[in-house]
């Protein structure tokens, strides 16, 4: 049986009728026990006995319209949709209409999931009046798709589908590929076409080439299931699936581990804040592997599978939420993909117009929580075969995989047509961060901040042993980077200044000394003002964090002012200036023992003249516990 037929009529199983013995069309009770038995066969799948069953249910009674409409449908879940076909003919006449109707809309169903779309609409068209078993909207979303698929098919996209060469695609399956902004790509391999256990593997592109595929870690893949994983932009997290696992909540649970080195931590199960007592899978990670979109079948959702979103707030994955019926139906929804952007989200659907199986749609976020109507990708992108496990490389390219009648399934790409590209796209940066007293490499946090939206916009780890980072940077106007570690200096610098001569920077951190200075340049006041602006509050939440990370230092707070003014006068303004600062820090939780405030009036400027420069704060270190 082939495979793609019974994930399709996985729709028609979801329908089948079950009515109570006095609602039957037929008084035969022989029929009746025969029709109750098969139907109970059909519903664990044993679809040969069940249809041995009803024919001789239907030789009691060949007007049984139940036991006609259930041989139909289990000969086209056999596969043999011909014989399903001239079954309808011989009993055509015998059936009331509703049931005719059904026994359609399953045919039409069968030969639009094959790709058979004329056939399909040939079939449609016949339907008259009510059709058992089906609501108005679910025959709604079959006939409709029917006449889009046709018409969507005769004007196709130009797209250019690649197998992944050579080393890749060296086992009978592997599938639901993730890429990082590096080229490392990410998948699952299952051994034994289908009956092994499923494992994690990696390979990293070169140039156009790619390297020999290794297992993630042994860490990781074990004698269970592992698969559907999502690795961050910058290959630092890694989210996957993992089914049975001893410390399990449901039957398959998500799972993330942290790249140390040249392996991965020990994988920590994600706990009841994502997972639960039911199936949770296909997971996809922002770029700053905060936010994690990803699929369950728990229930309180839209209906069927639906996609969900934890974000990562202060360490802690917070409660799951349910991306409402703007993205998920009452249908099954699956294979998140969120861009790098962290705006745009592709995901797969069965609840929408489409060409049959799940078909790939794109949405943009258009506010908080707030998505924008959900567009299919295309013929042939999307086709009568299921479509699922997209991931799209920071240059454009969607890596996939596709499964084939013989049970093999491989890796494919193909490069995204220029209006499917998301508007807000990314840049890739490289660095290293190392130490400015001896040249060592530094583990650190790397983040960027806009500065016009007060938001982070992208968050990286150097790499612990040789200090490098990969740094996914959507593209902003006014963007800071800042680069943080205990003990030493809190770095900062604009984006376009630091990889002005290419993508490629080294950062050295300082050591923490007595008397330096720890930041910044953004504190700075109006005339004659010591209230804190909104960019410099922005700024003071840095110093914040930067001060809980260095518990051990004593800080100075020092206020100054330009010229404009009397000495005395800005003497006391300079202090007001620092005495205002340090209530800030005292209202975001610090303690006051940490910190001296001083003015010092016009006495140090930085640049000569009235010059708002002037009008600013500066923190130092003035001692180190």
């Amino acid at each position: 049986m082939r495979f793609f037929i019974i994930i399709s009529l996985l729709f028609c199983v979801l329908l089948a009728n079950g009515q109570e013995e006095d609602k039957l069309h037929t008084r035969n009770k022989k029929a009746i026990e025969l029709y109750k038995e098969a139907q109970s066969l059909d519903h664990v799948g044993n679809y040969y006995k069940s249809y041995n069953l009803l024919l001789e249910a239907l030789k009691r009674d060949n007007s049984f319209d139940e036991a006609v409409l259930l041989t139909h449908q289990v000969l086209i879940k056999r596969g043999e949709l011909e014989k399903a076909l001239k079954l309808y003919d011989e009993f055509v006449q015998g059936v009331d209409q509703q049931f005719k109707n059904r026994m359609l809309a399953d045919a039409a169903y069968a030969l639009f999931s094959e790709g058979k779309y004329e056939q399909a609409k040939g079939l449609k068209d016949q339907i008259e009046g009510r059709v058992e078993g089906l609501d108005d909207a679910l025959f709604e979303i079959v006939t409709s798709s029917i006449d889009y698929a046709i018409q969507g098919s005769t004007n196709p996209r130009n797209i250019d589908f690649e197998k992944l060469p050579a080393p890749i695609n060296n086992r009978p399956q592997q599938y639901f590929p993730s890429i990082t902004a590096a080229g490392l790509l990410v998948y699952t391999v299952r051994d034994n076409y289908g009956r092994g256990d499923e494992n994690l593997f990696f390979s990293q592109k070169e140039g156009d080439a790619w390297s020999q595929p290794l297992e993630i870690s042994k860490k990781i893949n074990s004698e269970r299931n592992e698969g559907t994983a999502s690795i961050s932009a910058d290959g630092n997290t890694l989210v996957y699936t993992a089914c049975n696992a001893p410390d399990g909540l449901g039957s398959c649970d998500l799972y993330i581990s942290y790249r140390e080195g040249n392996d991965w931590s020990k994988p920590r199960n994600l706990g009841k804040t994502v997972n639960t007592l039911h199936w949770e899978s296909q997971p996809s990670l922002s770029q700053d592997g905060r936010e994690l979109y990803f699929v369950s079948a728990r229930p309180n959702g839209e209906g069927g599978q639906d996609i969900w979103k934890s974000t990562k707030q202060n360490g802690k994955w917070m409660e799951a939420v349910n991306l409402g019926p703007s993205i998920n139906t009452r249908f099954d929804d699956c294979s998140p993909y969120i861009h790098l952007n962290g705006v745009n989200l592709f995901f797969a659907s069965r609840g929408r117009l489409g060409f049959g199986g799940y078909d790939l749609y794109g949405t943009e976020q258009v506010g908080q929580g707030e998505w924008s109507e959900p567009r299919n990708l295309g013929y042939p992108i999307n086709n009568h075969r299921n479509q699922v496990g997209y991931t799209i490389s920071i240059d454009g390219w969607a890596y996939y995989s596709d499964n084939l009648f013989d049970g093999t399934s491989s890796l494919y790409r193909f490069k995204l047509p220029n209006d499917l590209i998301p508007k807000q796209l990314v840049d890739y940066k490289r660095g290293i961060v190392l130490s400015s007293a001896d040249s060592t490499p530094l583990f650190s946090e790397i983040y960027v901040a806009d500065i016009a939206k007060d938001s982070i916009r992208s968050r990286t780890y150097s790499d612990f042993e040789s200090g490098r980072f990969n740094l996914v940077l959507p593209q902003v106007e006014d963007a800071n980077l800042y680069v943080k570690k205990r003990g030493y200096l809190l770095y900062k610098e604009e984006v376009d200044v630091l990889w002005k001569s290419g993508n490629e920077a080294a950062i050295y951190l300082r050591p923490m000394k007595k008397g330096e200075k720890v930041i910044l340049n953004d504190i700075l006041f109006e005339l004659n003002s010591a209230e804190l602006s909104t960019k410099a509050t922005k700024e003071l939440d840095i110093v914040v964090d930067f001060i809980r990370d260095n518990p051990e230092i004593i800080v100075e707070i020092g206020g100054h002012t330009d010229t404009s003014g009397e000495e005395g006068y800005n003497m006391n303004l300079s202090t007001e200036r620092a005495k205002s600062v340090l209530n800030y820090f005292i209202k975001k939780g610090l303690l006051k023992e940490a910190f001296v405030y001083k003015g010092y009036g016009e006495s140090k400027p930085i640049e000569a003249g009235i010059s708002p420069k002037n009008r600013r704060i500066e923190i130092s270190i003035l001692d180190i516990k």
